[in-house]
C-alpha cells in the first residue's frame, strides 16, 4: 500500500529562493513569440536556448550560467509557445514550465503544499515542425519539466522523418511531461539517436502519437558496427490512444538497451492486427530481423497493460532477459504476450522470469504465451485471469483528476477475497504507485478488522485507511521549541521579504499559524519527558468512491487530518510485543496517554520520573476513524521509550581584577538548566523533584570542575563525591570561589565544568573535553591583560621585583603545563 509520508523539503527549497535571487542565473523567457534576435526587449525560447549555448546575452535574454560545465535553466510562463521551426539546444539545459501548483491548499494525494494542478505550459509544433532536436554538434543533455509538447511533426523532414516531438542525440529526461498528437515515420513522440542518447521518463501522459514504427518510441540500432547500448527508464506515466491500424509498433526496441517500465498505465493503444505490437522486444518480427542484442534487458514492474489492440501487446523472443513482476498484462485484443520464435511451450531457455503477474494463460485471444518451464511448480505465482471478467477485477478508466495525479489510470476492485488483485501477499512491487507515493508493507495494525497491507497488482494501489505501529522516544523540549522557533522565524522573514514570490504567500501564512500554535501549546500543554506523536504523519488514508456534481463516480482521498478523522487513544502499560505482534505486559497507573487537540498530537508521559526499563517499552493503542463513514477505522500501537534528557550548561566569561586578593563568588547553576525534560509540575506522583543532583544526605552537589589549573584556586561552599559511576570525582555545591594564587599574575585562564541533574545525568554543551564528554567553559578574563590595560597598551613603571615575579610565574606555568601534558 501507499506510504502517506510528510516531509519538510518544501521549506528548505522555498526559503533559499530569496537568498539565491541576487545570483539567479536562470534565463527567463518573456515572450510567447518565436523570435530570433529581432526584439532586444523580449526573450523568446529560441533566443534563450542560443544564449544558453554561447553563455552570453542574446536577443532579449540574459547570459545565464558563465561556465559551460554548469547546465542552464530556462524558465517559461503559463501559456502556449508556438514554434515556426524546431528548437536545437546545443548545451546541457533544463527547460521548466510554470509550476503546476496551488500554494493555498494541500495536495489531495500527499496532503502537502502545494496542491498539484494541471500542467500550465505548452510548446506546440503546430503540426508542421518537430519540437526539439539535439543530434547536432554537442549532442547536449535535455531536461524538460512540467510541460505539454503537442502537435510535433517530422513528416516534413525529407531526410530524417523521425522523432515527431523530440529527436534526441543526448541524455533526455522528461519530468511531468505530456506529449500529444506528435507524428513521424519512426518514433512518433521520441527517437533516440546514437550511443550518446538515453531516456528517462517520470510521470506524464503520451496520447495520440503515431508513426509507422514506434508510435511513441523509436531508436537507432547500431553505431560503429556494434549494437547501440543505452538505458531507458519509463516510469509512472500513462500511454493511451497511440498508434493506428497501420503502425507496426508503439515501443520499438533495438540495439542493446536496458529497459525498465515501472508503474505505468498502457491502454487503448493500437498497432496492426496482423503484424503489429505494442512493445516490440525481439530479434524476429513479421517484417524481418531486428538488430537486438542477446545482452539486452527488459524489466516490467507494476504496470497495468490492458485493452490494447495489436497482433501482440508484448512481442518477445529468445534473446535478451525479460523480467515481469506485479503487472496486469491481460484483457488485450490479440495476444497479450507472443513468442516471436515459434511454439514457446517446450522452450527451456526463453529467458523469461515471471513473479506475481495477472495474466491470461488459456490458449486463444489475449493469451500470454510463456514456456512451461517458466511456470513449473507454480514458482511464478501467476494470477490467471482467463475466466474472470475485466469488470470483476478493475474499475473503468479513471479520467485525469487530482486523485490520479492528472493521469488516466485504472484502479483494482477490493473484493475482500483472494480472487482480487488487492493485497496479494507479495512485497516486491514498485517502490511507488503511479501517482507517486511510496508503497509500504504494513503488518502492524491491531484492530479487529485490520489486515496486513501488501502489494496490489498493477500500477495503482487501493488506499485503505491503515494505522501503523509508531515508535517514539522523548526528546529535549528545549531543542524542540528552538527548532519550531527557527522555522517560524524563517517563514516570517519570507513574508516580510518584498522579493518573495506572491504564489507562496498563502502557504507561508498557513505555516506561520501552524508553528505559532506548536510553540504556544507545546509550552502550555507539555508534561514531564513528553513523547509527542503525530498520528497522521506515517499512516495511510482512506480513499473512497463518491459522486461528483454530475452524478459520476469519482475517487477521493480523505486527507489524514482532524477534519476527516477522530483519534482515540488508550494507555496499555509497560511490556513487549509477542510473536504475533500483540502487546503483552502490565498496566501502570503512572503511565499516561492522551490525544491533544491543540497540538494535534498524541502525548505519552509518566507522572513519576521512571525511565523505561531495558528490554521493555511503554504501549499506547490509538485508533483513526473516518468521520464521514465511522465503519472505516484502523488501530495500532505507539511504542514509547522514556529517557532522561541531559541538563544543559553554557559558557561563562568572568572578569578577575589584577592584583586583587578577593575571590570571585560564582553561582554556576545560573548558567545551567534541566529544562529539556519538560514540566516538573506534571510529576504528580513525585512532587518537588529538584532540578539538580542532591546526594543521599540531602546535600546539593551538582557541579563538577572538569580540569583544574594550578595558578587558579577553586573552592566551594560544600563538596563531596559525584553521583553514580563518577563517584571518583569531586562535586561541588553552593557558590564556587575562584582566586588566583598570585596577586601579580596578569594572565587569563579558562577551565571547564559539568553539572548533574537530579537523576545523576551529566550535562551537554557545545564544547567537548578529552574524555569525550561535553563540558562548558569558564573564561577568567584578567584585567591585567585586558584590552586597554597598562600591560597591553604601554606606559607606567615596571619594577624589577615585578619583572622577576612575572618571569617566575611564566616559568612555573610552563612547567605545570609540561607536567600535565606528560
Amino acid at each position: 500500500m501507499k506510504n502517506y509520508k510528510k516531509g519538510f523539503l518544501t521549506l528548505v527549497i522555498l526559503s533559499t529562493m530569496s537568498l539565491m535571487a541576487a545570483e539567479d542565473k536562470t534565463i527567463y523567457v518573456t515572450t510567447f513569440d518565436d523570435e530570433d534576435g529581432t526584439n532586444p526587449d523580449k526573450c523568446s525560447l529560441r533566443e534563450a536556448l542560443h544564449a544558453a549555448a554561447i553563455h552570453k546575452a542574446y536577443g532579449g535574454c540574459s547570459a545565464g550560467q558563465i561556465y559551460s560545465t554548469v547546465p542552464n535553466v530556462i524558465q517559461l510562463e503559463a501559456g502556449e509557445y508556438k514554434l515556426n521551426k524546431e528548437l536545437r539546444p546545443n548545451s546541457d539545459v533544463s527547460i521548466v514550465g510554470k509550476e503546476p501548483g496551488d500554494y493555498s491548499r494541500p495536495d489531495v494525494l500527499t496532503n502537502q503544499f502545494p496542491a498539484a494542478t494541471p500542467i500550465k505550459t505548452t510548446i506546440s509544433g503546430q503540426g508542421n515542425s518537430r519540437i526539439f532536436n539535439t543530434i547536432y554538434e554537442n549532442k547536449p543533455g535535455l531536461v524538460l519539466n512540467d510541460l505539454i509538447l503537442k502537435d510535433g511533426s517530422s513528416l516534413g523532414d525529407s531526410n530524417y522523418s523521425v522523432g515527431g516531438a523530440i529527436y534526441a542525440g543526448g541524455a533526455l529526461t522528461l519530468n511531468n511531461v505530456t506529449v500529444l498528437n506528435s507524428k513521424a515515420k519512426v518514433g512518433g513522440a521520441i527517437y533516440l539517436n546514437d550511443v550518446t542518447s538515453s531516456l528517462n521518463i517520470n510521470y506524464g501522459v503520451f496520447d495520440g502519437n503515431s508513426a509507422d514504427q514506434g508510435s511513441v518510441l523509436g531508436m537507432t540500432c547500431s553505431d560503429n558496427l556494434e549494437f547501440t547500448t543505452r538505458t531507458i527508464g519509463i516510469n509512472y506515466a500513462s500511454f493511451l490512444r497511440n498508434g493506428s491500424e497501420n503502425s507496426l509498433s508503439m515501443f520499438s526496441f533495438c540495439g542493446q538497451p536496458s529497459v525498465t517500465f515501472t508503474a505505468n498505465t498502457i491502454t487503448d493503444n493500437i498497432a496492426n492486427s496482423n503484424q503489429g505490437s505494442i512493445i516490440q522486444f525481439t530479434q524476429k518480427t513479421p517484417q524481418g530481423k531486428v538488430n537486438l542484442s542477446n545482452n539486452s534487458a527488459l524489466s516490467l514492474v507494476s504496470n497495468t497493460i490492458v485493452k490494447n489492440t495489436a497482433w501482440s501487446t508484448l512481442l518477445y523472443g529468445f534473446n535478451g532477459v525479460k523480467a515481469l513482476s506485479n503487472n496486469i498484462l491481460a484483457y488485450n485484443t490479440g495476444k497479450s504476450c507472443r513468442y516471436a520464435d515459434g511454439d514457446v511451450s517446450k522452450v527451456e531457455k526463453s529467458r523469461v522470469v515471471l513473479t506475481y503477474n495477472a495474466l491470461t494463460m488459456s490458449t486463444g485471444n489475449d493469451q500470454c504465451e510463456v514456456a512451461e518451464e517458466v511456470r513449473k511448480d507454480g514458482k511464478d505465482n501467476t494470477f490467471d485471469v482467463s475466466n474472470i471478467n475485466f469488470s470483476t477485477l478493475l474499475n473503468e478508466l479513471e479520467p485525469p483528476t487530482e486523485s490520479t495525479g492528472f493521469m488516466p489510470m485504472y484502479f483494482p476492485k477490493n473484493l475482500g477475497t483472494d480472487k482480487d488483485l488487492v493485497d496479494i501477499g507479495y512485497t516486491g512491487c514498485s517502490g511507488k504507485d503511479q501517482r507517486g507515493v511510496t508503497r509500504v508493507i504494513a503488518e502492524n495494525s491491531n484492530g479487529i478488522n485490520d489486515v496486513a497491507n501488501s502489494c496490489d497488482i498493477g500500477s495503482t494501489e487501493v488506499l485503505r485507511l491503515t494505522a501503523n505501529n509508531l515508535s517514539a522516544t522523548n526528546s529535549s523540549v528545549v531543542q524542540m521549541l528552538n527548532s519550531y522557533q527557527t522555522v517560524l522565524d524563517n517563514y516570517n522573514k519570507l513574508l516580510e521579504d518584498p522579493a518573495t514570490n506572491k504564489d507562496y504567500i498563502p502557504f507561508y501564512k498557513i505555516q506561520v499559524e501552524t508553528y505559532s500554535n506548536l510553540i504556544k501549546y507545546t509550552k502550555s500543554d507539555q508534561k514531564y519527558r513528553t513523547i509527542f506523536v503525530d498520528p497522521f504523519a506515517a499512516n495511510l488514508p482512506a480513499e473512497i468512491v463518491t459522486k461528483n456534481a454530475s452524478g459520476q463516480d469519482t475517487r477521493v482521498v480523505k486527507h489524514l487530518n482532524t477534519d476527516n478523522y477522530t483519534v482515540t487513544v488508550k494507555a496499555l502499560g509497560v511490556g513487549t510485543l509477542n510473536d504475533k505482534k500483540v502487546f503483552v505486559g502490565k498496566e501502570d497507573p503512572n503511565f499516561k496517554c492522551e490525544w491533544n487537540p491543540n497540538l494535534k498530537r498524541i502525548m505519552l508521559w509518566r507522572i513519576n520520573d521512571n525511565v523505561t526499563p531495558s528490554g521493555d517499552n511503554e504501549f499506547c493503542s490509538y485508533q483513526l476513524q473516518l468521520i464521514a463513514d465511522p465503519s472505516i477505522k484502523s488501530s495500532a500501537y505507539i511504542i514509547g521509550s522514556f529517557t532522561n534528557i541531559a541538563p544543559i550548561t553554557k559558557d561563562v566569561t568572568l572578569n578577575i581584577e589584577y592584583g586583587s586578593t578577593k575571590p570571585l563568588d560564582v553561582d554556576l547553576l545560573q548558567y545551567a538548566n534541566d529544562d529539556g525534560d519538560g514540566n516538573v509540575a506534571a510529576l504528580t506522583a513525585k512532587p518537588n523533584k529538584p532540578k539538580f543532583y542532591v546526594n543521599p544526605e540531602g546535600i546539593e552537589l551538582p557541579i563538577r570542575i572538569a580540569n583544574t589549573i594550578d595558578p587558579v584556586v577553586i573552592t566551594a561552599d560544600r563538596s563531596g563525591p559525584c553521583p553514580g559511576d563518577d563517584g571518583k570525582y569531586t562535586c561541588y555545591g553552593g557558590k564556587i570561589h575562584i582566586q588566583l594564587r598570585s596577586t601579580l599574575d596578569p594572565f587569563s585562564y579558562k577551565f571547564t565544568y559539568y553539572v548533574y541533574d537530579a537523576d545523576g545525568k551529566i550535562s551537554n554543551s557545545a564544547t567537548a573535553d578529552t574524555s569525550g564528554n561535553s563540558a562548558s567553559t569558564v573564561i577568567l578574563q584578567n584585567s591585567g591583560t585586558a584590552p586597554g590595560s597598562p600591560r597591553v597598551s604601554g606606559g607606567g613603571a615596571f619594577g624589577w621585583v615585578s619583572l622577576f615575579s612575572l618571569f617566575g610565574l611564566v616559568g612555573y606555568r610552563r612547567y605545570q603545563m609540561h607536567k600535565q601534558a606528560k
